[in-house]
């Protein structure tokens, strides 16, 4: 099902909600989807060869709106974007400062490594479950979870003048954690051994290349994807993206969730039992124990590429 479909689907529970779709790389096409529009969450398509003009393009919409009627635009960025070597940072670098010499009152947040790139569900569901790691499974990162994202968006939303001007990052996880621990944490709480399999740079880079173009099956991912694709991997075949979670408790008014409370949730999640919805966080700590109570996920963020909800 397209992402448009999946989005109509997702909101048809909702009054006032249209799902409109257009192309980010057309500049009309984005100022129509922004017609009207007081605020926007910004998501621009990452490793498209041409995301900083996507960028670029929204943020021209905006400002075509007319005087004092757009009041917000908070970009998901990604955490170090002045990391020049990887690519899908680099193109965000460009559209921060695009932004911040806009004059439109903007929020910039930084999400860092996603949890949620661990398909969890079909590891609880599997017997001998093995995951395939696209990098350097001893590299340490820091992770948040895309519950936390769409929970600390959604107060910045609400609250907007308290959040202009303002750039945060968006860290979940305390500590610093490899492949090879968040794993471990996996196993110890499904109580089974979840595998890991190191896959190949070019072997990696056919994998990304088919999630980014599954909802267009006879598409090929261009050769500027697939080059910012591997220097992605080999970036992190030697190095980490980390961060620092105090930024997000302070949006969230709670701890965000650990790597253990997301594997937590996940499981109460998949099996039916309460606490895994979505109208509160339990939490817990690495090894599973202890609860944080929070704020909810409605605002969970789509990472749909020129897709728009107004």
């Amino acid at each position: 099902m397209a992402s448009r479909d999946n989005l109509a689907k997702q909101y048809a529970k909702h009054s006032g909600v249209e799902v409109v779709q257009a192309d980010m790389s057309d500049s009309h096409a984005c100022k129509a989807i922004m017609e009207g529009v007081t605020a926007c969450f910004l998501i621009t398509p990452g490793f498209h060869p041409h995301e900083t003009e996507c960028g670029y393009n929204i943020i021209d919409a905006a400002l075509s709106q007319p005087a004092r009627q757009f009041k917000h635009l908070v970009y998901s960025s990604v955490i170090h974007p002045i990391l020049r070597k990887l690519l899908n940072h680099d193109s965000k670098r460009y559209i921060e400062e695009y932004l911040i010499e806009s004059g439109l009152p903007y929020t910039i947040v930084q999400p860092t490594t996603l949890m949620e790139n661990l398909p969890i569900a079909k590891i609880i569901q599997e017997e001998s479950p093995t995951h395939a790691c696209l990098w350097n499974p001893e590299t340490e990162f820091s992770f948040v979870s895309c519950r936390d994202i769409g929970a600390a968006c959604a107060n910045i939303l609400a609250q907007r003048e308290k959040h202009y001007y303002a750039t945060y990052q968006l860290v979940g996880t305390p500590s610093p954690l490899s492949y090879e621990d968040a794993i471990a944490i996996v196993s110890k709480q499904l109580g089974k051994e979840v595998k890991l399999e190191q896959k190949t740079i070019e072997e990696g880079v056919v994998m990304f290349s088919d999630v980014l173009t599954r909802s267009q099956p006879t598409e090929i991912a261009p050769f500027a994807t697939t080059q910012g694709i591997a220097r992605m991997f080999t970036y992190y075949n030697g190095k980490g993206l980390l961060g620092n979670p105090n930024v997000l408790a302070m949006l969230l008014e709670r701890k965000p969730l650990d790597y253990g409370a997301w594997v937590a949730v996940n499981v109460r999640k998949c099996r039916g039992e309460n606490g895994g919805g979505e109208d509160g966080v339990d939490g817990a700590s690495e090894d599973g124990a202890g609860e944080t109570k929070g704020a909810g996920t409605n605002g969970l963020i789509q990472r749909s590429t020129g897709l728009g909800l107004r």
